[in-house]
């Protein structure tokens, strides 16, 4: 197994799936752009399809848990169990989805779902009520819908995307053209169509504390600052500023490129999941250390020292510790904490039968499955864990 673009965990089986679907699509004209990895991956991607904006998944979601319940008649029969009980789990926004769902989206939105489930073979058309408009779907590795779209459709998004970026950047933040010019250029055979399959846009540190990232970079590679001493150091510089010779941020380079559509909501979802994975370790974490634990610790230098641990707040909030090298105390969120590992110091942490891979942040079971631990099950609650419908709907993944 190893990581996709996403930092998602992913075997190699599903790795080739996707690459074997893309390819196929793309021999007829069609592009699979991802959706987020989550329960609500169906209702994203029938909210951008149908009301043009992905963000309304849960208003979709409610319309249909709302539609089931008024056409209870026509659906009941094709619910295992308790009706009320399933609607009411369906009202849960990580709650998986299945064939019944789609049935009742299409009856709400009047669109047939055409879903690509194999390479090399037509979509089925799940629905057929010969309705014209139409949603397209690509179905992969049992627990999973992507949207499909014609190229057409993605070369001109990626277009109108760069209008807006361009707008944006030079009518609202005051940015010199001569700057956005370098993200601007003619397409080639050889383009992307979307930088959802290329390594995620990294965060301006490693807290991914992103609120603080510059609109623009300063280019020089070096600059000198007074470190507070009254004396002046030398390193990498970054700030605010306007004009020319400034270098703008991964991700706004890829929103100015118009051959190139940024997959914006997909990048939202990852930036999300990494600060709900960062919750998650912390709680993890707090339970595993205590007053006396030896540990390494790394600092705002980068540098990374041994430690002893002095106080856990029961909040778990910064953590006090003393650092040896440096001879003092220092206060530290719980994600820059590792136990001593002298195999591998700074890239996994163990606890219990979990482990955390560092380098992309993703929780990993000893069994079977690629979910991540949610933030009730790391401590130890009994909160359910949900399983998506598989094809057909009667089946679930394990």
């Amino acid at each position: 197994a190893s990581m996709d673009s996403g930092g998602n965990m992913q075997s190699n089986e599903e790795r080739n799936a996707e690459k074997q679907m893309d390819n196929y699509l793309k021999t007829i004209g069609f592009h699979r752009k991802k959706i987020a990895k989550d329960g609500s991956c169906l209702f994203r991607a029938v909210a951008e399809q149908v009301l043009h904006c992905q963000s309304l998944h849960t208003e979709v979601r409610a319309k249909c848990v709302e539609f089931l319940k008024q056409n209870r008649d026509s659906y009941e029969a094709f619910i295992e169990g308790n009706f009320e009980e399933y609607l009411s789990k369906l009202q849960d926004p990580q709650q998986w989805v299945g064939e019944v769902e789609i049935n009742a989206l299409a009856v709400m939105y009047k669109r047939d779902f055409l879903i690509f489930q194999e390479p090399g073979k037509p979509a089925v058309n799940i629905t057929d009520n010969n309705f014209k408009d139409k949603v397209r779907l690509c179905f992969l590795n049992g627990n999973h819908y992507d949207s499909v779209y014609p190229i057409t459709h993605m070369k001109s998004a990626a277009l109108c995307q760069s209008i807006l970026y361009e707008l944006l950047y030079e009518g609202v933040f005051r940015v010199d053209r001569g700057s956005l010019g370098p993200c601007q250029r003619t397409s080639r055979a050889s383009d992307l169509l979307s930088d959802d399959c290329m390594a995620v846009c990294g965060s301006s540190d490693e807290s991914d504390q992103e609120t603080h990232e510059p609109l623009w970079w300063e280019k020089t590679p070096r600059c000198r600052v007074e470190n507070g001493t009254g004396s002046v150091s030398s390193r990498p510089g970054s700030y605010r500023g306007r004009g020319r010779g400034r270098s703008l941020p991964e991700r706004v380079r890829r929103s100015l490129n118009p051959t190139l559509l940024r997959n914006v909501d997909y990048d939202i979802w990852h930036k999300t999941k990494r600060a709900q994975q960062k919750m998650d370790y912390s709680i993890a974490a707090g339970m595993q250390f205590s007053v006396g634990d030896r540990c390494q610790v790394r600092l705002d230098n980068g540098r990374t020292y041994k430690a002893t641990i002095k106080d856990v707040p029961p909040d778990n909030s910064l953590v006090a510790v003393q650092v040896e090298d440096l001879g003092k105390k220092e206060m530290v969120p719980l994600w820059s904490i590792r136990p001593l590992n002298d195999e591998n110091s700074w890239t996994t942490v163990t606890n219990r039968d979990k482990r955390l891979s560092n380098g992309h942040g993703e929780w990993e079971g000893r069994g079977r499955g690629r979910g991540r631990v949610s933030q009730a099950t790391a401590v130890g609650s009994s909160g359910r864990m949900l399983k998506q419908h598989s094809w057909p709907p009667q089946a679930t993944v394990e």
